[in-house]
């Protein structure tokens, strides 16, 4: 039947082509079995998430409180995009929070599994891009997970943002985020084209501006670390790919230094680096680096110019040529620590989610005993009071005298404290302000 319909479409000249765009991750890497097992608590049946969110925003409200394990039963209770944006409002209000240090790592996955599932992946980038303000952090399972999921929609720019934060973190032992965040800022680095700039307005002539002075404590020196400070996403993807590419002395990440020296804009370290692996015998150059610092070259400014002019002509004199593409070279890395990772990987990832249920278990019931003890105190108190309001009833008047010096006292206090109030607003009227005689010359 097949084979009929096939020649029936090639008869009548019509080819059909469906187009998949291929994912580096299956999705047994995402352990989605896994993670629904360990979100198939009893307590999750129990929860009405609407009704349960309305719990928490009232407890923050009055009381200024708000727990960790609350808001991870309610990031691993959501099933669908409708309660994005009160899970985003808790993960700031936690922050807020002495209880921001106890967030779970659970919370933190399952924020980054919830948004790439039912919400914006942009929204969920921008959560990562704010730790001060949401306490989000990526770990190596979602961040594969993440960048695989932008390399696929061809999202480069948001991708070469996602690597810029692992770079961050300065965690670079994972072979395979390794590798993925060199070929998102690769593919972000060789696709980019700058946005034209908008002209600025033509300046008034002669036209007086009002300066506004606003007095402050102290002004802050500016200060820039060169890390966390980098806004622009090309210079961060190039620091990315340098110091990624530092971990390992290989062929592919000597040619992807390079270019991340290149756009990070070190190019001291350029110039230092290309000379050292110019002289090795098994370094190969690719063509698509030459095709970098040429085009670079273009627009750089005039000083760095000679730099690069020399970079390019040291490469160029390189004994050998890669004749594999720089792309497909850094396609088949992924691939090869996919081969060396994936098992291990999957295997981790359920290990976890099973610790990670245990820890649910074990912080909810060190919440309720917590809860209980506090409800067992107020109960003790009341009656306490309540004994001490029946004790003074029943022992009223043998303890008359003692009673009425107690109200004494107090109705002493009060006069005291009308009298001092009364001194202080009364004002002599014979009072005779001094004259102000005019300063001798």
């Amino acid at each position: 039947m097949l084979r009929n319909y096939r020649k029936l479409l090639f008869k009548n000249n019509v080819c059909p082509f469906i187009i998949h765009k291929k994912n580096f991750l299956s999705k047994e890497y995402k352990c989605t079995e896994a993670w629904n097992n360990m979100n198939s608590s009893p307590v999750f049946s129990k929860i009405n998430i609407h009704d349960f969110y309305n719990v928490l925003d009232l407890n923050y409200s009055s009381k200024g409180v708000l727990s960790a394990i609350d808001v991870d039963i309610f990031a691993n209770a959501i099933q669908d995009q409708g309660h994005l944006e009160e899970l985003k409002d808790l993960l700031h209000k936690l922050r807020t929070t002495a209880e921001t240090g106890n967030m779970l790592e659970s919370t933190q996955q399952a924020t980054v599994r919830n948004f790439m599932e039912f919400g914006d992946v942009k929204e969920l980038v921008e959560i990562l891009k704010d730790p001060l303000n949401f306490g989000v952090f990526l770990d190596d399972y979602t961040a594969n997970m993440l960048l695989d999921k932008l390399l696929t929609l061809n999202n480069f720019e948001l991708a070469a943002r996602v690597a810029s934060l692992v770079m961050l973190q300065e965690e670079f032992s994972h072979e395979l985020t390794c590798a993925l965040c060199q070929y998102a800022c690769y593919k972000y680095i060789t696709t980019y084209t700058p946005t034209p700039s908008e002209p600025a307005p033509p300046e008034e002539k002669n036209k007086k501006v009002e300066e506004i002075k606003i007095r402050v404590k102290f002004v802050r020196n500016p200060f820039y670390d060169d890390h966390f400070d980098i806004k622009d996403t090309l210079l961060l993807s190039g620091k990315t790919l340098a110091w990624i590419s530092e971990r390992a002395d290989n062929n592919l990440n000597n040619n992807l230094q390079i270019i991340g020296w290149l756009k990070y804009k070190k190019y001291d370290k350029l110039a230092a680096f290309t000379q050292k692996i110019s002289n090795e015998k098994s370094f190969k150059v690719y063509k698509e680096v030459i095709e970098v610092l040429e085009k670079e070259n273009a627009v750089i400014e005039a000083e760095f110019k000679p730099i690069l002019e020399n970079c390019i002509t040291t490469l160029s004199k390189a004994e050998e040529k890669s004749e594999v593409s720089l792309e497909e070279t850094l396609k088949n890395a992924i691939e090869n620590a996919i081969n060396k990772t994936h098992k291990n990987d999957v295997s981790q990832q359920k290990q976890l989610f099973e610790s990670w249920a245990k820890i649910r278990e074990q912080k909810l019931q060190e919440q309720a005993q917590r809860l209980d003890r506090v409800r067992r105190i107020q109960l003790i108190q009341q009656k306490q009071s309540e004994m001490a309001d029946q004790e003074q009833k029943l022992w009223f008047f043998e303890n008359e005298d003692k009673i009425d010096l107690e109200i004494e006292e107090k109705e002493k206090l009060v006069d005291k404290t009308v009298t001092k109030k009364k001194a202080s607003k009364t004002t002599d009227e014979n009072y005779i302000p001094p004259e102000i005689l005019p300063k001798r010359k």
